[in-house]
């Protein structure tokens, strides 16, 4: 017996097929793209926190606490987490306690009973019988091989892969409620130039009628103006539209009917702050997604060994304890006391090449899971390049559009000028405005693009970035 259960222990420490080793990608040892020279960034719990907006931070909160999507990845969390409970119960004996009462009352026939010898002795009689049973089943298969165990690992796994997949979801959760405010902001910014210039085209419509009046310009001049105030109201209309839609998309996020939410105007004007990227090599580490994709891919390598299980002998334990009695006086005493135990193995023989073919998908699930991995970490390192390479450019035409502002004021304040002594057409004063008009929103689209760098940028640390 205790040979027998010696064999039992270590053969129930095997585990056939091979050994996962983690994914060792090629890491680049610096970025290409222009690394901002970063002195200072401010400690925050919370990545969002570093844009200093209280308004964003209370949004985010909200998105955190009321997003469906975001409870959506935490449920397959909590599933996940309870699979493993399912997976480990196979390490361990079943038992179970089954009761059982009868009481039986049936005819039976006497046969070959010389009823000669017993006068009232009845050839066909109706026996009653009862049957008292309490016992208590153990069943147990033996893991020989390490089926169970790798099922265990690859449970454990994939809930490790589920909690990384719900730190993505909550990056991009919080990142894309980012991207929406900050272009909320800047279309409030856009709004309130567009309504500054609407009032300077009705004035500029105001001075060409009157000098249509006075007959010091003609009726072309007029309609010019009409045609400048008529395209900047339709202007500033679709920019209304486009801040609605965003305002609709954050009361989304955060988990509220659209039309229960409204934003104040709260113009975008300041910089955004700079982001250190840090080393390559903490990319690996930050990112959910890649522990994601790695734990994936674990908890499929697991089901290769499964796999390979499968093909050897398994074993079988059982044995029953209990009390068995046909009255009740008897029953629950010593003497009625029952047991039963056994053990069964089997070894597949012919099945038409399954085994082989289960081993093969296990095999492709795991080489499937290997690209996945390899595909994001070089789709992370794109991203940090792609965001380091729009914030260093983006900064740079960002400068050269603050002083084609400039330069635009002073051109168009000398056209208004030279029109009002009646030295140029009308017409250079419209193409002044429309120059104005055009780099100041300009201007305004590179300082969001350049926001919504930063945010990409932090998505792509993990939520984090480097010192």
């Amino acid at each position: 017996m205790k040979v027998l259960f010696l064999i039992l222990l270590v053969c129930s420490s095997c585990r056939v097929g091979p050994v996962y080793h983690p994914p060792d990608p090629p890491t680049p040892a610096e970025w290409k793209a222009q690394v901002p020279n970063v002195q200072n960034v401010p400690s925050v719990d919370y990545w969002w926190e570093v844009f200093g907006d209280e308004i964003l931070n209370d949004l985010e909160q909200q998105a955190v606490a009321n997003n469906p999507s975001l409870q959506l990845a935490w449920d397959r969390v909590a599933e996940a987490r309870a699979t493993v409970g399912i997976a480990r119960s196979d390490l361990y004996p079943q038992i179970n306690i089954n009761p059982l009462y009868t009481n039986t009352g049936s005819l039976f026939q006497l046969n070959g009973v010389p009823t000669g010898l017993f006068p009232g002795l009845k050839p066909i009689v109706r026996i009653h019988t009862f049957e008292y049973f309490l016992p208590a089943t153990l069943s147990y298969e033996v893991d020989l091989w390490g089926k169970y165990s790798r099922l265990y690992d690859s449970a454990i796994y994939n809930a490790q892969a589920q909690e990384d997949a719900y730190r993505a979801t909550l990056l991009s959760l919080t990142a894309d409620l980012a991207s929406h405010y900050f272009n909320l902001r800047t279309l409030d910014a856009q709004v309130l130039l567009l309504e500054d210039t609407v009032k300077l085209r009705a004035d500029s419509l105001k001075l060409t009628r009157s000098r249509f009046k006075s007959g010091i310009s003609g009726s072309i001049d007029v309609s010019s103006a009409e045609l400048e105030l008529a395209n900047t109201e339709a202007q500033y209309s679709d920019t209304v539209r486009q801040r609605r839609l965003f305002e609709n998309a954050i009361a989304t996020l955060i988990g509220i009917p659209a039309s229960n939410f409204c934003l104040a105007p709260n113009p975008l004007s300041e910089i955004p702050p700079q982001i250190p990227p840090g080393v390559p090599s903490t990319i690996l580490i930050q990112r959910p997604d890649i522990a994601q994709a790695e734990r994936t891919m674990a908890a499929q390598h697991e089901q290769i060994g499964v796999a390979y299980a499968s093909f050897l002998p398994s074993l079988s334990l059982t044995g029953t304890i209990g009390y068995y009695s046909p009255t009740l006086e008897d029953f629950l005493t010593w003497k009625s006391r029952y047991w039963q135990y056994g053990a069964s193995g089997s070894q597949y023989v012919f099945d038409a090449g399954r085994r082989c073919s289960e081993l093969g998908v296990a095999w492709a699930r795991f080489w499937q899971a290997d690209d996945n991995y390899r595909q994001v970490v070089l789709t992370a390192f794109q991203e940090v390049e792609d965001s380091l390479n729009n914030l260093d450019l983006e900064a740079k035409q960002f400068d050269s559009l603050q002083r084609a502002v400039t330069a635009a004021d002073l051109t168009l304040n000398s056209a208004n000028r030279r029109y009002k002594n009646g030295i140029v057409a009308y017409y250079e004063v419209i193409e002044s405005q429309r120059s104005d008009l055009t780099v100041k929103l300009n201007l305004l689209n590179v300082l969001d693009q350049r926001y919504q760098a930063t945010i990409a940028l932090i998505k792509a640390l993990g939520g984090g970035w480097g010192c």
